[in-house]
């Protein structure tokens, strides 16, 4: 990182990301995220992601327990189910969701996705244990990234459809109709009786209805989503599968910024460049370089409306319309002068874009691209236990293989500084 970053400093010029010193947060005095003053909207948006998982678990007690059978499984599953044809609760949902983006963009992300909810969770656990490598990068939104994401991205979606693809392949593309296929939980631990799927698993156990074994597929489903949010968190920095992994993105992001109707985070009063929206933001995006350039919207598909960035704001610079904004007549000298999308080099010595404000692992793009390669291979082994054991197989490898690069590219550096040269 420390190579890189002396390498560009003598060609670009240093893009102002952290205003003043270190311990000062501009102009709207917007304490460290990580113990920021929880707003009316950042209370409701976390009571609307605890209602999402109260009413999974409502509705798998009504299914598998008391036998009231209101109709089959409402989740991403829908997504596969209507790449074979089939018109079930779950597509249903799917269809709800993309068409809802032309409306509120990508908002079922930050309100209504079970995953967020449970990232969100993550991120309040690891700051209650005051885990400090967690807090080092919380304290400053410090959000890990990769430049080929979006590889990954499409990659798993790749593996998560690649059963539906050799079904159809196989037996032809048959639509039909049925609300209640598949039924809740039929991708997770203990269904039909056993810890893993049932046809592909390379080895497998029978889950009994007992109260013990009840407790250990809770507990695998635990472990799956463990991996999903704080692994991931702790290592790449709050909302971490969301920013790298989530394979339902590039569903999404086409349908992003098409709709004149969309309502985007706009300007709606004069900015002042504080720049508290852009640090706020958990997603990375840069918030106050977006509604200088793109006549007061924020634009970038990453956003899914979680409201951070309102609430940094005291100026009330910001709010969640499809009315145009409000033009920006004060000079913001700073903006005029940077190329959009240079990459340039921050205060800290980190990468990062003037368009994300992500901050990019030490990696060349060669170790960076395999790194996505074993993810998603890793990833498809471990999925034939079930659909949702391809995040953990590729999460897991994922860092693995990206922290074995860095060290070895740590000990060729050190290595090669300390190798003597003699002058002929």
């Amino acid at each position: 990182m420390n190579t890189a970053a002396s390498r560009q400093t003598t060609q670009l010029q240093l893009i102002t990301i952290d205003t003043g010193k270190e311990n000062s947060y501009g102009s709207c005095t917007v304490p460290p995220t990580a113990n920021v003053s929880s707003s009316k909207r950042h209370r409701y948006r976390m009571i609307a992601l605890a209602s999402v998982h109260a009413y999974i678990a409502f509705h798998l007690i009504s299914w598998h327990v008391f036998g009231i059978e209101i109709f089959g499984k409402t989740a991403m599953m829908g997504v596969p189910s209507l790449a074979k044809g089939t018109i079930n609760a779950a597509a249903i949902m799917v269809i709800l969701i993309l068409g809802s983006i032309l409306i509120w963009g990508r908002g079922f992300c930050g309100w209504a996705c079970h995953m967020r909810g449970a990232i969100e969770f993550a991120d309040w656990i690891l700051r209650k244990l005051k885990i400090r490598q967690y807090l080092n990068l919380r304290e400053k939104n410090i959000l890990v990234n990769t430049p080929h994401r979006w590889l990954l991205r499409i990659g798993a979606l790749f593996v998560l459809l690649l059963p539906v693809i050799i079904l159809i392949h196989n037996v032809g593309f048959v639509p039909k109709v049925n609300v209640m296929a598949p039924v809740p939980m039929a991708d997770l631990p203990g269904y039909e009786g056993k810890a893993f799927a049932k046809k592909t698993a390379f080895f497998n156990f029978d889950i009994n209805p007992t109260w013990n074994d009840y407790l250990l597929a809770f507990g695998l489903a635990v472990f799956i989503q463990f991996t999903m949010s704080v692994v991931m968190n702790l290592r790449y920095g709050q909302g971490a599968f969301c920013r790298i992994l989530c394979p339902y993105a590039p569903m999404m992001v086409p349908l992003m910024n098409i709709s004149p109707m969309q309502a985007k985070i706009t300007r709606v009063a004069q900015c002042t460049g504080c720049r508290d929206c852009s640090n706020a933001c958990p997603q990375g995006i840069d918030v106050s370089r977006e509604i200088f350039h793109f006549d007061g919207k924020v634009t970038n598909a990453e956003c899914i409306k979680c409201y951070a960035c309102i609430d940094a704001c005291d100026d009330n610079v910001l709010k969640d319309t499809a009315a145009p904004g409000v033009p920006q007549t004060n000079r913001l000298k700073p903006y005029e002068k940077r190329p959009w999308q240079q990459e340039v080099v921050r205060r800290d010595g980190r990468l990062t874009n003037a368009r994300h404000m992500q901050v990019f692992e030490p990696l060349g793009p060669a170790a960076d691209f395999i790194s996505m390669i074993v993810a998603l291979v890793c990833g498809g082994l471990t999925s034939r236990f079930g659909g949702f054991w391809f995040y953990p197989g590729a999460i897991v490898s994922f860092i693995v293989f990206r922290e074995c690069c860095s060290y070895a590219g740590n000990w060729f550096a050190k290595r090669k500084k300390h190798v003597p040269h003699f002058n002929c």
